[in-house]
C-alpha cells in the first residue's frame, strides 16, 4: 500500500515548486490508446498532420500512415525505403520528407494516393540527409527543411537553399527561417535572399539543442531546447522563461512542443510522457503512460480540427481528449473498482467504489488518492454530518478520522445515515432501521423491530417524524417513527394500486428539495390528500414515461441530472418557461456510466461526478462545448461488383456528375467515414438509396452500404454521418444509372423496332397476299356456290316440276279413271237408247214399255253413281295417286262416312263446290252443309283451313 500511495503521488507530481492552482479532482483525460497492432504499420511516428477533408496523416517508419476515423492505410514512397519523418498535409496534398527524399502525395480520380518525388529533379551535387520539418508559406510556397538545405517549392520547381554554416534543426515562422547556430545560439534570416535579422541575447541558446519554434502569437515566439530550456522571442530579443521548469524538463528532455488552445502548451519529452504549462510556468497537467499513455516517448504533438490532442510516440499513438467536459477518475487517477459514492469536504475529495473508500490528500506533492485503512470493501455511501465524516459499506457503518476508519454498527448493509438530532442518527441497512446515539463512551444502536426491509434510500421529514424508504423490488414504504420509544407508529406499502407502474424499480431522490420517486415508468409525487402517487407533471413532460429514469440529482446552479435508460441527462433552466434539455454531450461517457447502484453526484460548482463501471466520470457543467458546423464525412469508394470483381466508381473530382454502372455490375458496395475522432468508435450512419428504400435506413455503426441485383434506373444515394455528441454531417449524395442489359437497352430497342418493322413489313405482304388469296379463293367459291346454287335451284326447279309433273299425271290419271268410267257409262247409256229409239222407230216399244226402259236407264245411271264397286275402285286408285290418302284419313277419322270421304278426296283434288255437287249429284247447299259435317268430324275450329289441313293429311 505504502507503494501503491508513493506510485501515485509520483505520477500526479510533475514540478511541485512551480504549480500554483490545483484542480481538487484532478481526473484524467480520456485517453485512447493505439498500438501498432491497431494500425499495422511501424511502431515509429515521428510527425502529424491532418488534410482537408479530416483524414489524420502520420509520418511513420513504414511509410504515409493514413487514418480516416475508421479505416487505417499505409502508403508506401516509390523506393525501397518508405521511412518517414514529416508530413504535411495542404489543400489536396500531403507533402512528406524522409531520408534524403522529400515529396508529396495525391489522390487520383479513384481517390487513391500516389507518391510524387520532387527530391529527384534535384542537380546531382546536392547532397542532404533527412527532412525534418514542412511548412506552408503564405503564397502558397513549400518548405521542405532538412540540417544544411532548404528546399523552395513554388509548384513549379524546387530550389535548394544551402544554410551559411551546419545547422541542427531549423523552423520557419511567419516568413522566417529559426535555425540552431553553433556561432550566434540561434539565428533569424529571411529564406530565399538569406538576410540575417540580429536578435538580441541570442547567446543564450549557444550550445543547446534547439528542438522547437513555436509562433506563440502574433508579436512572440516560444522557443524550447532538447536540454529543458525555455524562451520567448519578442521584437528579435530573447530572454528565458518558466525557469522554474528546467530542472524538470531538463531531465525529463523536450522533443517538441505546441500552443494549444487558451494559450495553454503542451510539451512532448523523451522521458516523462507530456507536461501542459502555462506561459508562466503553471503545470496544468502531465500525463505519462500511468495515465493512458501508450508510450513515455513522445515525438509530435498535433491539435486536429475538434482541438484534441494527438500524440506521435516512439511506440505507437495516442489521442487525448483534451477539449473535452469529462474527466476520468479511474485507475489512471489511483482510484480502483466501480464507483458508488462521492462526498468533498472542505477540498478533500472522498470516493467510495466497491474497491473501498479513497481520500484525496492536497500536499505540496499535488493531489493524491489513497485507500482508507479498514474502508476496504463494497462502498455505498460517504457524507459529513456535523463534524464527523461517515462512511457506510457492506460491513457496516464507520466513521472516517485523520485517514482512518472507526467501526460503528457491525451490522452488515449500511445503506445511509440520516441526522435526527444531535448525536442521534437513523441508519438504513439491509435488514431494516437502526438508531443510533453518540455517547460519551461510544456509540449505542437500537433496531427497529416493526420494519425489516432495505432501507436503501430514505428521506426523513424531521417535523412530523416521517420516513419514506424505497425499496427496489418492493415499492416504497410511509413510516411514522417515535423516536422517543424508537417504534414505528404507522406503516403503508406504496405500489402499483397506490399510483405507480408497477412494484419494482423505485428510488427516491431530493431535487431541489423536493421528493421524487422514479418508478419502471415515469417520475412521480405523493399526493398527500388521495393518499396515492401521480406522475409528476413537468418531469413527465420533460421526459415522457417510455422509459425508466433509475437517478437523479440537482447541482449548487439548480441544474437537473437524470439517467434515463443508461443515458445520462441534464435539464436547465428548470423553472424557467423553456427548459433546456441537454443529452448529445454525454454521449461520449454513457458506454462508461455504471449500471448498479448508479448516481450522478454534483461535488461543486465545477465539478460533478458520475458513478462508472471503473471509478467515476468527473463533468464540467459550465464547459461551453466548441461549435461544430458539420461533421466531416467522406465518401471512401463506390464499387459495383458482378459477384466476382469490383471496381471502384467514385470520382470525388466529377462529384455532380452521374456514375453509369452496367447491367452486369448491378451490386453496388459503398464505403463512407465520418473523421470525428472524439469516441470515434461510435460514430454512426445513416443511408436512403431513393429509387430502391421506401424510407431511410436506422443509424448504424457500420461506414458501408450494400445493394444487390439493383434494376435498372435512375438512383440516388444520400449518405449522413453523426458523431457521438448527436451532431451530424451534410448529407452527402450520389447519383447512378444502372444501366439496362443489352436486350433492354436504347440500342436493343432501335434493333427491335427496325426487326419489328420489318416483321410487321413482312407480315404485311403476307397478309396481303394471304387476303388477296383468300378474295380470290372467296370470288371462286363465291362463284362455285352460285353456280351450285343454280345447279340446286335447277335441280330444285326440276323436282319441283317433276313433283308437278307426277301430280298432274296423276290427276290426269285419275281424271282418266274417271273419264273411263263416264265414257263406259256414257257408252253404255247410248246403247240402251240407241236400242230404245230403235225399238220405237220399228214400233215395238209401246209408251209403257218405253217409260220402263227409260227407268231401267235412270236406274243404271243411279246405280253408277252409287256403286260401292265403283268408289273402292276409285279409292284404290286415288291412294296409288295420292301416298294412302284414304288409308291416312280412316286412321285418323274412322267416323268417316263413304260421301264424307269423297268430299276428302274432292278437296285434294282442288274442285270446287259445284263440280263436287255434280260429282256427288247433290245440290250445292248439300255440298256446304256436307263440309260443314266434315269439320265437326275433323274437330277443327273456325280459325282452320279445311283445304290445309286435307293437303297435310299425307305430308
Amino acid at each position: 500500500m505504502k507503494y501503491y500511495l508513493l506510485t501515485t503521488c509520483l505520477l500526479l507530481f510533475t514540478a511541485s515548486v512551480f504549480s500554483k492552482s490545483v484542480n481538487p479532482i484532478n481526473g484524467v483525460p480520456i485517453i485512447t490508446k493505439i498500438p501498432s497492432s491497431i494500425y499495422n504499420a511501424g511502431s515509429q511516428n515521428w510527425s502529424i498532420s491532418q488534410g482537408s477533408k479530416g483524414y489524420m496523416y502520420f509520418a511513420n517508419n513504414f511509410g504515409l500512415l493514413e487514418f480516416d476515423g475508421k479505416n487505417w492505410n499505409t502508403h508506401k514512397l516509390n523506393q525501397a525505403n518508405s521511412n518517414l519523418l514529416c508530413v504535411k498535409a495542404i489543400d489536396k496534398r500531403v507533402y512528406v520528407g524522409g531520408q534524403k527524399e522529400f515529396g508529396y502525395f495525391e489522390a487520383d480520380s479513384l481517390n487513391k494516393l500516389h507518391y510524387k518525388s520532387l527530391s529527384e529533379d534535384l542537380p546531382q551535387d546536392i547532397e542532404f540527409d533527412e527532412v525534418w520539418n514542412i511548412y506552408g508559406g503564405k503564397n502558397d510556397e513549400i518548405y521542405f527543411i532538412s540540417h544544411d538545405f532548404i528546399f523552395y517549392y513554388d509548384h513549379t520547381r524546387v530550389t535548394a537553399i544551402q544554410t551559411k554554416e551546419a545547422t541542427r534543426y531549423s523552423f520557419f515562422i511567419d516568413d522566417y527561417i529559426y535555425s540552431s547556430s553553433a556561432e550566434f545560439g540561434i539565428e533569424k534570416f529571411v529564406p530565399l535572399s538569406q538576410q540575417r535579422i540580429k536578435l538580441t541575447n541570442a547567446s543564450l541558446l549557444k550550445g543547446k539543442n534547439i528542438r522547437k519554434v513555436l509562433e506563440y502569437s502574433s508579436s512572440k515566439r516560444l522557443i524550447f531546447t532538447l536540454e529543458g530550456e525555455i524562451y520567448k522571442e519578442i521584437n528579435n530579443v530573447i530572454s528565458p522563461i518558466a525557469q522554474e521548469l528546467w530542472p524538470v524538463l531538463k531531465n525529463a528532455m523536450i522533443n517538441t512542443a505546441l500552443v494549444l488552445p487558451e494559450k495553454r502548451i503542451a510539451i512532448g519529452t523523451q522521458n516523462a510522457g507530456i507536461y501542459i504549462i502555462t506561459e508562466t510556468g503553471e503545470k496544468l497537467d502531465h500525463i505519462v503512460t500511468d495515465k493512458g499513455l501508450t508510450d513515455i516517448i513522445v515525438y509530435d504533438l498535433f491539435i486536429d480540427k475538434q482541438d484534441n490532442l494527438w500524440v506521435a510516440h516512439r511506440n505507437g499513438l495516442s489521442y487525448i481528449e483534451l477539449e473535452s467536459p469529462f474527466r476520468m477518475l479511474n485507475k489512471y487517477a489511483g482510484i480502483e473498482g466501480g464507483g458508488y459514492t462521492a462526498y468533498k469536504d472542505n477540498g478533500k475529495i472522498y470516493l467510495g467504489t466497491s474497491n473501498g473508500l479513497y481520500e484525496s490528500r492536497l500536499t505540496e506533492e499535488g493531489v493524491c488518492y489513497h485507500s482508507i485503512q479498514g474502508g476496504r470493501g463494497q462502498s455505498y455511501f460517504v457524507d459529513k454530518i456535523n463534524d464527523d465524516v461517515f462512511y457506510g459499506q457492506h460491513l457496516g457503518l464507520y466513521a472516517i478520522k485523520n485517514g482512518k476508519s472507526t467501526l460503528i454498527n457491525d451490522q452488515i448493509g449500511a445503506w445511509n445515515l440520516i441526522q435526527i438530532e444531535d448525536n442521534r442518527y437513523l441508519q438504513g441497512a439491509y435488514n431494516g432501521l437502526f438508531v443510533l446515539t453518540k455517547e460519551a463512551g461510544g456509540w449505542k444502536k437500537e433496531k427497529l423491530k416493526d420494519f425489516h426491509e432495505s432501507s436503501r434510500l430514505m428521506s426523513l421529514d424531521k417535523k412530523t417524524n416521517t420516513l419514506w424508504i424505497s425499496h427496489g423490488f418492493k415499492g416504497a414504504y410511509k413510516l411514522k417513527i417515535d423516536f422517543e420509544t424508537n417504534k414505528v407508529t404507522e406503516l403503508k406499502h406504496y405500489g402499483q394500486s397506490e399510483g405507480f407502474y408497477s412494484d419494482v424499480l423505485i428510488n427516491l431522490f431530493k431535487i431541489n428539495g423536493e421528493l421524487v420517486f422514479c418508478g419502471e415508468r415515469g417520475v412521480f409525487i405523493y399526493d398527500e390528500e388521495n393518499d396515492k402517487f401521480k406522475l409528476h407533471s413537468l418531469f413527465t413532460k420533460l421526459l415522457g414515461t417510455d422509459e425508466r429514469v433509475s437517478a437523479m440529482s440537482s447541482d449548487f446552479a439548480g441544474n437537473i441530472y437524470y439517467i434515463k435508460n443508461g443515458k445520462v441527462g441534464m435539464i436547465k433552466n428548470i423553472l424557467s418557461n423553456s427548459p433546456i434539455i441537454e443529452e448529445n454531450i454525454f454521449g461520449r461517457i454513457n458506454h462508461l456510466v455504471s449500471d448498479d447502484l448508479e448516481q450522478i453526484i454534483p461535488i461543486d460548482k465545477d465539478h460533478v461526478l458520475i458513478t462508472a463501471k471503473e471509478g467515476f466520470i468527473d463533468f464540467n457543467p459550465r464547459y461551453q462545448r466548441s461549435f461544430i458546423e458539420k461533421v466531416p464525412l467522406s465518401i471512401i469508394s463506390f464499387n459495383s461488383s458482378d459477384g466476382l470483381e469490383s471496381q471502384n466508381e467514385y470520382n470525388p473530382r466529377k462529384k455532380g456528375e452521374v456514375i453509369e454502372i452496367p447491367y452486369d455490375r448491378n451490386t453496388i458496395n459503398v464505403e463512407f467515414v465520418a473523421s470525428y475522432y472524439d469516441g470515434m468508435h461510435f460514430n454512426e450512419y445513416e443511408t436512403y438509396l431513393q429509387g430502391f428504400d421506401k424510407q431511410p435506413n436506422e443509424w448504424t455503426k457500420s461506414n458501408h452500404v450494400k445493394y444487390t441485383n439493383l434494376k435498372e434506373g435512375n438512383y440516388t444515394l444520400m449518405v449522413k454521418g453523426k458523431n457521438i455528441y448527436g451532431e451530424e454531417s451534410a448529407m452527402t449524395a450520389i447519383q447512378f444509372t444502372v444501366l439496362p442489359p443489352w436486350n433492354r437497352s436504347v440500342y436493343a430497342y432501335i434493333v427491335y423496332v427496325l426487326l419489328i418493322g420489318c416483321l410487321i413489313f413482312v407480315l404485311f405482304l403476307a397478309s396481303r397476299w394471304s387476303f388477296l388469296n383468300k378474295v380470290k379463293g372467296l370470288l371462286g367459291e363465291k362463284q362455285m356456290q352460285l353456280h351450285n346454287k343454280d345447279i340446286e335451284i335447277q335441280v330444285l326447279k326440276e323436282k319441283q316440276l317433276q313433283q308437278d309433273l307426277e301430280h298432274k299425271n296423276k290427276e290426269l290419271a285419275l281424271s282418266t279413271v274417271h273419264l273411263t268410267q263416264r265414257n263406259e257409262l256414257l257408252s253404255n247409256l247410248k246403247e240402251d237408247l240407241h236400242k230404245i229409239l230403235e225399238r220405237i222407230n220399228k214400233g215395238n216399244f209401246s209408251k209403257v214399255r218405253t217409260y220402263d226402259s227409260l227407268e231401267i236407264i235412270i236406274k243404271k245411271i243411279g246405280k253408277d253413281l252409287n256403286d260401292e264397286k265403283e268408289w273402292s275402285r276409285f279409292e284404290e286408285h286415288f291412294n296409288l295417286l295420292h301416298s294412302d290418302f284414304f288409308k291416312v284419313l280412316k286412321q285418323q277419322h274412322p267416323n268417316l262416312n263413304t260421301q264424307e270421304l269423297k268430299i276428302c278426296a274432292y278437296i285434294r283434288m282442288n274442285m270446287s263446290s259445284k263440280e263436287m255437287a255434280t260429282a256427288l249429284n247433290i245440290s250445292l247447299r248439300g255440298v256446304e252443309t256436307s263440309r260443314y259435317r266434315l269439320r265437326k268430324k275433323l274437330n277443327l275450329d273456325r280459325h282452320e283451313n279445311l283445304t290445309d289441313f286435307i293437303e297435310n293429311i299425307t305430308k
